[in-house]
């Protein structure tokens, strides 16, 4: 058997890391065409040898690998332990039951919450309570949140929308849990007047939420994260969460959230790469900038307060989003809205009410931004959009 597999070791990475047969780039390129793609995850040759000695062990369940990826999430924010799990919403329900979110009980939200956000909140049978978002950052505003507290208030589920850090220090003093959707925010960083220096986002509230989704900062495929400086919090997240090797005395029900070892696998190799792949993002962020700084389209203003990492870059459109965007793909270059349901629509709201809610689903948009793009590649798209106006 050991030797077979050595074999199949052998055989694979000849196949699958030789430089003229990479696989995954005959893929994409069949796939992608000359379209210049929305989202592109960078998988680079040690990704597939991280992989490939996991699928050689024959144990692609949850276990050391998890463990493993678990910790360097932990270190890489600044906080004290995490929990793995299969997709963001899966940590976002363990999160919300860790907290011990009971029907009826009331969460706040941005109204510009993606779905994922809106179904984990659903799961326990509590009531969301959406508040509209800043004009500027897209990320929930802390004076309107104040107001609608209430004695049934448990959570605020506080938006980092798109890497950009949200004002963190004015939701800590509020009578009610601090939740950090970190989706999009891995490796963003704040300048907060609680510490003594820039600390990363998903360090601040009693738990955070991470993504690792093909879109997010580092992938996994798909794949959530929880992550807190309390071993309490992450104690009842893990009683939650289904351990075949630990059955309760008690009959509870758990949810089947693991992360297999074989992704866990993935995120450690993309982990190794994280400062590169931060640092690739923010050039390409600068050089839209400079090329969109006088332009009709309103950009994110850098503040001296916040890192972002610039998941997504966006854009407020001057004229019609829907022309924008078909012009664009004409010229073979993706781009949309970067949330296509927000709570605003998937909740029924009255647009008036959250009128920058409601500015930015309909006049925001996303262009290409991902650390493999090629210099051709970003200027195309920057000539492209500016010949839209």
């Amino acid at each position: 058997m050991q030797i077979a597999s050595l074999l199949l070791v052998k055989i694979c990475k000849n196949f699958f890391l030789h430089p003229k047969n990479l696989l995954t780039l005959k893929i994409k390129s069949i796939y992608y065409g000359s379209m210049i793609p929305l989202i592109k995850p960078t998988i680079v040759r040690k990704d597939l040898e991280y992989v490939l000695n996991c699928l050689i062990t024959e144990r692609l369940e949850e276990g050391e690998l998890a463990r493993e990826f678990e910790k360097s999430v932990a270190n890489f924010v600044g906080a004290k332990d995490a929990v793995a799990t299969n997709s963001f919403t899966s940590a976002m329900h363990l999160a919300l039951l860790a907290l011990d979110i009971k029907p009826d009980d009331e969460i706040i939200i941005s109204a510009y919450a993606d779905l994922p956000v809106i179904n984990a909140i659903s799961y326990t049978g509590a009531k969301p309570v959406p508040i509209d978002i800043e004009p500027d950052t897209f990320n929930i505003d802390a004076e309107k949140v104040k107001k609608k507290i209430t004695e049934k208030t448990k959570a605020v589920i506080v938006s980092n929308k798109f890497g950009i850090p949200s004002d963190i220090d004015e939701f800590l003093s509020l009578p009610i849990s601090v939740i950090e959707d970190c989706s999009y925010a891995l490796g963003a960083e704040y300048n907060s007047s609680v510490k003594e220096k820039f600390a990363k986002i998903g360090s601040f509230g009693l738990l955070s939420v991470f993504s690792f989704d093909t879109d997010t900062i580092i992938t996994t495929g798909n794949g959530g994260m929880i992550v807190s400086n309390s071993r309490d919090i992450i104690t009842k997240a893990k009683k939650h969460k289904f351990n075949p090797f630990k059955v309760p005395e008690n009959y509870k029900v758990q949810y089947d959230y693991r992360m297999q070892d074989v992704t866990a696998a993935l995120g450690l190799s993309q982990m190794k790469l994280i400062n590169k792949f931060i640092a690739r993002r923010i050039e390409l962020a600068n050089y839209y900038n400079q090329r969109f700084m006088k332009s009709k389209y309103k950009i994110y203003r850098e503040d001296s307060d916040k890192k972002s990492v610039y998941s997504k870059y966006t854009l407020l459109v001057d004229g019609s989003l829907k022309k924008t965007i078909e012009t664009l793909r004409r010229h073979k270059i993706m781009a949309k809205r970067p949330i296509e349901m927000p709570a605003l629509l998937s909740l029924n709201l009255n647009e008036e009410e959250y009128p920058n809610t409601a500015h930015a689903y309909h006049k925001l948009m996303e262009i290409p931004i991902y650390p493999s793009l090629k210099k051709k590649e970003i200027e195309s798209i920057a000539d492209n959009v500016l010949k839209v106006l």
